[in-house]
């Protein structure tokens, strides 16, 4: 009887999953791989969709995907190189002590030395991983 219920719940996770592909990645490995995927091929509909919807660029908060990406190719698409060697790197566990959702970040280059440079990844609501920012807080 139990095994019944456990087959019939199957459909629902899927349909449940399906509306976005990312949002359900809870592993962050396979995230990470998606993740490495798309920069490398600079596929700005793969990354919006695994970004988060309140996503932090630079020094500004809620930028839109349209805005990253202009971002990103400034200046010869310096950010983009920037974002491809960061993803050559293994993501630290982050804790901020006070968030109760997880994070891992990812070290990038800064564009002047009196900023740091950190990929920010975390989970959703519904505890999948997003991208959550590239920013540049000041050291």
């Amino acid at each position: 009887m139990k095994t019944a219920r456990a087959w019939a719940l199957i459909p629902l996770v899927f349909l449940l999953g399906a509306s976005d592909v990312y949002a359900g990645t809870t592993d962050f490995a396979s995230f990470f791989v998606k993740f490495k995927t798309a920069v490398k091929q600079r596929d700005e509909k793969a990354l919006t969709d695994l970004m988060s919807p309140s996503f932090a660029f630079i020094r500004a908060e809620n930028v839109p995907p349209a805005e990253v990406f202009r971002g990103l190719d400034a200046d010869g698409g310096r950010q983009w190189q920037n974002l491809q060697q960061a993803v050559l790197g293994q993501p630290a566990d982050y804790n901020g002590g006070k968030t109760v959702t997880a994070a891992k970040v990812l070290r990038c280059t800064p564009t002047e030395q009196i900023y740091n440079c950190l990929v920010i990844f975390t989970t959703d609501s519904r505890l999948g991983w997003r991208w959550k920012g590239m920013v540049m807080p000041t050291r």
